[in-house]
């Protein structure tokens, strides 16, 4: 046995085996994959990455199964991951119909060199990836290490829960992950610790605008020939030092980037102000070819942001309760209160140059007849 010392789980126990699969180039490239891609840019301890990630997961995954295969799984659940994690997740989808789950694409080389002679299941680990419990389920080790390891290093406290006492109150029935009575308090409180990591971190205004101009300079240049595939195999370094030596607005966004000098927010509006359905069926680059045509500027110069409202499994999580399973939203009130409130974090946003705020702010709510009550205008809101 090796130890890795963890600034999260202490010391993390690593056997041969394990220790062969992070030996190899495949797995250490994610040493160069931030976990969070530029949320440096307003946490600058944020510079934590898939590597350390993906060694807590393993970690929480042991303390929950004694399956070697599963363990293997959570440790290589984010392998896939192109640079800056999420930040090429859906340029990649769309050009390569790609995510970061669809492992069996860059498991090779070395890496599957090491499962082969360790006697180890591609396809079930892949399978497992997605869809066991312990690594993709409703309150998972995935979920459990990149909540208190991005609250740690990006200094907020938010994402701080008793994982340990989550850990030691949850069971494993074969098929599912059931909490303890035991352990209600510390569900609710992964769930408070999520609910506001979200806003605060993950979806961030400005990770959100440096995330969607790296998105629009990566389609830039596979519009010009660059081939997508070589996002899979590349790390942060490779793709900006590609970005820096190519030209056009692909070099424009990461010398931007580079010197923080970040487009802004020209409209940034919650629920209450649009028509949510519509918004979330529009065809967004349609949309910032339009405004950005009645501006009369080039429609690079225009990101029409509409955060995905996602599925909060979390919600739908077991609690045994004198021997009944409840979902988690039924056993607390105070979950079922939080999936009420997870909506109104939801945020439209609008962004362009400094220079040409004034005007599409003014366009962009018309486009989307937004609605002006200026005495219910939050803090986080920009209208015209």
């Amino acid at each position: 046995m090796k130890t890795i010392r963890d600034p999260i789980h202490g010391q993390i126990r690593l056997d041969d085996t394990i220790v062969k699969i992070i030996d190899t180039p495949q797995f250490q490239r994610l040493r160069r994959i931030k976990q969070l891609g530029f949320a440096n840019l307003v946490y600058p301890g944020a510079n934590h990455t898939r590597f350390e990630h993906s060694l807590g997961v393993m970690h929480i995954a042991s303390l929950l199964t004694d399956d070697v295969e599963v363990t293997i799984a959570a440790l290589l659940h984010d392998i896939g991951h192109t640079p800056f994690s999420h930040g090429s997740e859906r340029v990649a989808k769309k050009y390569l119909k790609y995510e970061h789950e669809d492992v069996k694409k860059v498991i090779v080389g070395e890496l599957k060199d090491v499962l082969v002679e360790e006697g180890l299941s591609l396809s079930r680990i892949a399978r497992y990836i997605k869809s066991n419990p312990i690594v993709s389920g409703e309150i998972d080790a995935d979920r459990m290490d990149y909540l208190v390891r991005d609250s740690h290093y990006t200094g907020v406290a938010y994402g701080v829960f008793d994982v340990e006492r989550l850990i030691d109150k949850i069971y494993f029935d074969g098929k599912r992950l059931i909490i303890k009575s035991g352990g209600l308090k510390a569900a609710e409180s992964l769930l408070i610790s999520r609910y506001m990591m979200y806003p605060t971190v993950y979806f961030h205004h400005v990770c959100r605008i440096a995330r969607k101009m790296y998105e629009k300079a990566l389609e830039y240049l596979i519009e010009n020939g660059f081939d997508a595939k070589n996002l899979l195999f590349m790390d942060d370094y490779d793709i900006i030092s590609f970005m820096r030596s190519s030209s056009g607005f692909a070099k424009e966004v990461i010398e931007l980037i580079d010197s923080r000098r970040l487009f802004k927010r020209a409209l940034y509006v919650g629920r209450n102000r649009v028509n949510l359905k519509e918004i979330l069926n529009l065809n967004a680059e349609r949309v910032e070819e339009e405004i950005a045509n009645e501006v009369g500027i080039d429609r690079n110069y225009v990101i029409v942001d509409v955060q995905p409202i996602e599925e909060v499994k979390e919600f739908n999580a077991l609690v045994d309760i004198d021997g009944e399973l409840i979902k988690l939203e039924d056993a607390s009130p105070l979950i079922k209160s939080l999936k009420a409130a997870e909506i109104d974090t939801w945020k439209l946003g609008v962004y362009t140059k400094k220079e040409y705020v004034e005007k599409v702010s003014k366009i962009a709510a018309d486009y989307f007849n937004v609605k002006r009550v200026p005495k219910q205008k939050t803090l986080d809101e920009v209208l015209p």
